[in-house]
């Protein structure tokens, strides 16, 4: 079970790490850019949703407390800078990679201190 919690981990920090990273990246850029990496964040997004879930279900297990608590609420804020992007991504893409930044750079805030919350 170690191998698969790795490769689990593996893949839920690649997709994340693109997925904020281009985020952030894009928050900057011009129209035409945008919509050109939607389809990549995305899979990215699904990728990191998948692998999240699985390590929930395999590592977390139903436990209770800050750092439980902490994890959700940056699972909460990812799904909906999901949400976002996929919803305004037509409609004005820079504003929503621009507020999903947001909602993501707090995604991988929570991660980092989920086990130091007390």
């Amino acid at each position: 079970m170690a191998i698969l919690v790795m490769i689990l981990l593996s893949v839920h920090a690649l997709a994340g790490v693109f997925w904020v990273g281009s985020t952030l990246a894009l928050t900057h850029s011009y129209f035409e850019v945008t919509p050109k990496l939607f389809r990549a964040q995305m899979g990215a997004a699904v990728l990191a949703f998948a692998a999240g879930l699985a390590l929930w279900g395999l590592v977390i297990r139903g436990a209770q407390g800050p750092m439980a608590d902490t994890l959700a609420f940056g699972a909460l804020l990812a799904v909906i800078a999901a949400g976002v992007q996929g919803g305004m991504h037509r409609s004005n893409p820079v504003r929503a990679q621009r507020i999903a930044a947001v909602l993501l750079s707090v995604t991988v805030i929570c991660m980092v201190i989920a086990p130091y919350v007390r």
